[in-house]
């Protein structure tokens, strides 16, 4: 049956419209995509491709390299059983595992294995199995937040100058004859650790600090390239367990497709067909319909799973450690958003700080302070207390506008 002239011009003009568009995103500039994925495969200013295709060059041609996607207890339990020597790799925003995640790690180090962290954020959990401490770098004057670059160095004088981190990361209280400094933040005069290998029985925690110097934007300066390469050669084993915390959201299709679905420009010609080829299904259906059988929608069971999730934690759940995390995890939120330092959380004027820095009230912050402080540590918490600490936080937040 011959084609229509109708049916002829709206294919034409289909096709023109892909071009157009195709043409359009070819010769625009693209955005350029600065999330800090820390990703291997991203080639984006932060993401980790130059650090993964150059760890061989770091630790020698040997290397091999094993990627994990899983990081739950059931998971590295599985990874680390039987083996008493390699290097697990964390390299991410927050190291946030919890506590049999950390003593799993714990007992592979002490029978004689390796354990590298580059993060933001240490878990509590780990901190605490270490006897460190964790905090941040603020300086006295605002202005060298954004103005100055910062010097990083190492113990063997390695330096390197880093601009637009904002608020490094550095420990304290190393007091245990097992932590060696390894590098340092270098800033008003003063050098303060942010790199140590802790030694646990035959093995070692190498903990660092600032996981933005392995990104790719870095790694494109000679002397940034250079303290990371030196950095990475505190790593003794050339058997790598590399952990890709992006696998389940980076892994690309292997559909014939995903040429067209990776390109801007082709996506949208895709999109367009398709929906040109619906418009055109369902004109033509108006003279070709027929009976279509009803379908029962499946039954909606929220309500049934969050009775059955509900009903799990009341019978095994932790009401104290709940409301740790739950105050831990504002405490950082009032940090990053408002530049609060944490670590002043106890003292008589840290209300008033928070007042002046959110926009509340005096009275509420105090309010706010007062009952974080005596539930933070507690060694006891109820479920009433769990639901008060929860209350209070939520309608805080909304005070302060705090997403």
């Amino acid at each position: 049956m011959a084609m229509s002239a109708t049916n002829r011009f709206a294919i034409i003009l289909l096709g023109l419209t892909i071009l157009v568009i195709a043409l359009i995103d070819v010769a625009g500039d693209k955005p350029i995509d600065w999330r800090k994925t820390y990703d291997q495969r991203d080639k984006i200013p932060y993401g980790l491709y130059i650090t993964h295709q150059k760890i061989r060059d770091f630790l020698g041609q040997g290397t091999r390299v094993n990627e994990f996607t899983e990081t739950g207890y059931q998971s590295v339990d599985t990874l680390l059983e039987g083996k008493n020597s390699g290097t697990v790799v964390y390299i991410q925003d927050r190291f946030d595992h919890g506590n049999q995640v950390v003593d799993e790690l714990y007992r592979f180090v002490q029978s004689g294995g390796e354990v590298f962290i580059s993060t933001n954020s240490l878990a509590k959990a780990l901190l605490d199995t270490l006897g460190i401490a964790q905090s941040y770098y603020y300086p006295a004057e605002l202005g060298a937040v954004v103005q100055r670059e910062r010097v990083f160095s190492l113990a063997d004088g390695q330096q390197a100058n880093y601009a637009d981190l904002m608020y490094p990361g550095v420990f304290w209280d190393l007091d245990s004859a097992q932590v060696t400094i390894l590098g340092y933040f270098e800033a008003e005069g003063k050098k303060v650790p942010n790199f140590i290998s802790v030694e646990i029985g035959r093995g070692r925690f190498i903990l660092h600090l600032e996981p933005l110097m392995f990104a790719n934007y870095f790694m494109l300066k000679k002397d940034n390239f250079n303290y990371a390469l030196a950095a990475m050669n505190f790593i003794s084993s050339s058997n790598i367990y590399w952990y890709d915390s992006n696998f389940k959201t980076s892994h690309r299709s292997q559909s014939p497709l995903r040429v067209f679905l990776e390109n801007a420009g082709l996506r949208q010609g895709w999109y367009l067909l398709l929906f040109g080829l619906i418009l055109f299904l369902l004109f033509k259906s108006k003279r070709e319909q027929c009976a279509v059988p009803v379908v029962e929608p499946e039954p909606n069971l929220s309500k049934e799973f969050a009775r059955t999730i509900a009903t799990l934690y009341y019978e095994n759940g932790s009401p104290t450690n709940l409301v740790a995390k739950k105050i831990e995890y504002f405490l950082f939120d009032l940090r990053v958003q408002f530049q609060l330092d944490i670590m002043q959380f106890q003292e008589d004027d840290f209300p008033m700080q928070l007042a002046l820095r959110t926009g509340v009230e005096q009275q509420d912050a105090e309010h706010i302070v007062a009952i974080l402080k005596s539930n933070r540590y507690a060694s006891h918490s109820t479920d009433l207390e769990l639901v008060m600490v929860n209350r209070e936080i939520e309608e805080f937040k909304r005070k302060a506008n705090i997403q």
